[in-house]
């Protein structure tokens, strides 16, 4: 029997949601880094914090986080990732001198953190846990009968939340099993209870280690930590860096294909170094790749942009997995929501329509993979998951047009009013008719479908793109939706989306204006005005079409577009996402570097220092940028994955 639950996520909080976070961790980690970095295997991840821990979860990476560590009593910290790994370097700082060094890293193999400490001045590091009564704290639980030693186990029942380890930032994301997490150290490293949900670890100088050891079970809890005291952490530490080595030697030469004459060479050959490691240390066993911190479940628009960065990359393997966990997942259910758990059957998070956007992502994925490997087997093999993916898309065409999905990035950041869901939707409407065509073609040449569903199935992209450039092109200018799809009275009445009165993402009502509201909201007699009908020039929805090498819109529309775009950047000095906008989509980079590179346009230089300017630390970008200044969330690999794909695009074909 499956566990089948529709799980549900505030999308339309979102932003608000980490941008407090955003704040509260300023204030928090004031003298810290606020820069986030990531540790992962597949299957066990932390994300680190300079040299605190600020979440860590799995096995699993659709997991809970309920646990921090957080270095006291330093001045600062500087932080390093040893080139082509996973594994980083901490330098402790008080007074001006050092008082200790970590070398961190996830064992490649099993659910072990290892923080190597050489200690030089004492000093304490708190460990917090979530204050909830679905955890069992457990001192002094494991005797490895040395002197030298302390053990804290972490106990989980079922039902905690899969995101956030923040009281202020958790959803009801309910995670259907136990785990385990176990707090191990060696060396000269004391233990003991400072709160009910806190305790202190105390270091004095000398060499010590710290393991952090997970389990799904409490067997398998014992026996990673039964590896950590059979094995020295110099062994663990060797065979993760072979695994790092391994996977850094199989991308492509980038130090041979761009340019010596290219002047960012050096900072691009980094930068690509930096995204492969944001990219599989996100990736799952499964194949799914997390949205970045916070969000541990896998969408598919974010995988498509990862997948394209991985092939870019040289990287077909990682990108085929991605293609295999969503075929898995539709084998067991019959269809892809937005997004999908890792590892826990059955957990989707859901948006208002979920037939359409991300299941033509979907299929132009598959056909990318291809293209890429001749892997003409493997898409055969996964080919009833793309055939169910166009079909439930023809059944949403109304005047050639599809609605909006309701969680893209633009919609979920405020920038297109949820009031235009219902809109004909250009970016939809370009993915139905580039996934339509792509996989016509390849059943067709493979001779997988009759020829009178085939000639049928021409007939209504031939339809719909006859329609498109009447539909959202207006006066040159590629509109991000279209009003006239639907009227307010010919909007469905009822559907599961973000309620016009903040609730989240349930199941909602239309009201005389064409608002959704919750039944909680019905109750209560929340009244809203009748929703403004109006069409939205978005930047990055006018550059999709370079990006997705389409030739359905004439060139020299594209060229004016981009000119439109090339001004408003000339006038305001800075990328944005509309016109009286002053956030910038953290791929909306990406897409003008693409389209100016495309287009030899001079000012692609000019782009791609800007791009480097606001990538943080780590190496990463991040959800969404105010004035250049970092929001949303964190660490994200769609964004950077996409942004490197247009510096490789850009580096190159450098031509001086």
């Amino acid at each position: 029997m499956k566990l089948h639950l529709h799980l549900t996520v505030e999308s339309g909080k979102r932003l608000l949601f980490l941008v407090a976070g955003c704040i509260l961790a300023a204030s928090v980690y004031a003298k810290r880094p606020t820069q986030l970095h990531c540790l992962g295997n597949g299957s066990y991840c932390a994300f680190g914090q300079g040299a605190d821990i600020e979440s860590i979860f799995g096995p699993g990476y659709s997991s809970p986080s309920y646990l921090q560590i957080t270095v006291q009593g330093v001045d600062s910290t500087s932080s390093i990732r040893m080139p082509g790994t996973a594994i980083w370097e901490h330098t402790l700082y008080k007074g001006g001198e050092v008082i200790a060094r970590f070398t961190d890293f996830i064992d490649s193999e099993s659910a072990i953190y290892t923080r190597m400490v050489d200690c030089r001045a004492a000093f304490t590091m708190d460990i917090h846990v979530v204050e909830d009564d679905k955890i069992t704290l457990a001192n002094g639980w494991y005797d490895d009968s040395s002197k030298h030693s302390s053990s804290l186990l972490i106990y989980k029942d079922r039902g905690l939340s899969i995101y956030g380890n923040n009281r202020q930032l958790l959803h009801q994301r309910r995670h259907p099993y136990e785990q385990f997490q176990h707090i191990y150290t060696k060396g000269n490293i004391g233990l003991k209870q400072k709160e009910q949900y806190v305790y202190t670890l105390s270091f004095e100088p000398g060499v010590s280690e710290l393991y952090c050891i997970g389990g799904s079970s409490f067997q398998q809890c014992e026996e990673n930590s039964r590896l950590a005291t059979m094995r020295t952490s110099s062994f663990l530490l060797e065979r993760t860096k072979k695994y790092w080595h391994s996977y850094t030697n199989r991308r492509t030469n980038f130090e041979q294909l761009i340019p010596d004459n290219f002047p960012q060479k050096k900072e691009v050959v980094d930068q690509i170094d930096n995204v492969a490691v944001i990219l599989k240390t996100q990736q799952s066993d499964q194949g799914s790749v997390i949205a970045g911190h916070r969000y541990h479940l896998g969408y598919v628009r974010d995988q498509y942009g990862v997948s394209r960065g991985f092939l870019a990359m040289g990287y077909y393997d990682e990108a085929r997995k991605i293609l295999q966990f969503y075929w898995e997942i539709w084998k067991d259910f019959g269809y892809i929501r937005n997004a999908q758990a890792i590892g826990v059957p059955g957990v989707f998070h859901q948006h208002e329509n979920d037939e359409v956007e991300i299941t033509g992502y979907l299929i132009i994925q598959a056909f990318d993979y291809l293209y890429k490997t001749n892997d003409t087997d493997f898409v055969k093999k996964i080919l009833p998951m793309l055939e169910w993916a166009w079909e439930v898309q023809k059944k949403h065409l109304v005047k050639g047009m599809l609605p909006f999905n309701g969680d893209e990035t633009y919609v979920a950041g405020g920038i297109l009013p949820r009031s235009a869901l219902n809109d004909g939707s250009a970016e939809a409407t370009l993915l139905f008719i580039e996934s339509g065509q792509q996989l016509l073609s390849f059943v067709e040449e493979n001779r997988m479908w009759k020829a009178a569903s085939v000639a049928s199935d021409r007939e209504v992209i031939k339809q719909t793109k006859a329609a498109y450039l009447q539909n959202f092109v207006s006066n040159r200018q590629i509109m991000a939706n279209n009003p006239s799809r639907l009227t307010i009275e010919a909007m469905p009445p009822y559907r599961h989306g973000f309620c016009a009165g903040s609730h989240g993402v349930l199941e909602t009502k239309k009201d005389n204006g064409g608002n959704y509201l919750c039944p909680k909201c019905i109750a209560e007699g929340l009244t809203f005005p009748v929703i403004e009908r109006k069409t939205y020039f978005l930047p990055s929805l006018a550059l999709t079409p370079a990006y997705f090498g389409s030739s359905l819109i004439p060139q020299d529309i594209l060229d004016y577009n981009l000119s439109v775009i090339i001004d408003n950047y000339n006038r305001k000095g800075q990328v944005s996402s509309r016109e009286d906008s002053a956030v910038t989509i953290g791929y909306e980079y990406g897409f003008f570097l693409y389209a100016l590179t495309k287009q030899k346009e001079k000012l692609a230089k000019r782009i791609l220092a800007d791009m480097l300017s606001v990538v943080d630390e780590t190496g990463a970008w991040v959800e969404y940028y105010h004035n250049g200044i970092p929001m949303g969330c964190n660490y994200r690999p769609w964004e950077s994955a996409i942004n490197i794909e247009a510096m490789i695009l850009y580096a190159t074909s450098y031509d001086k």
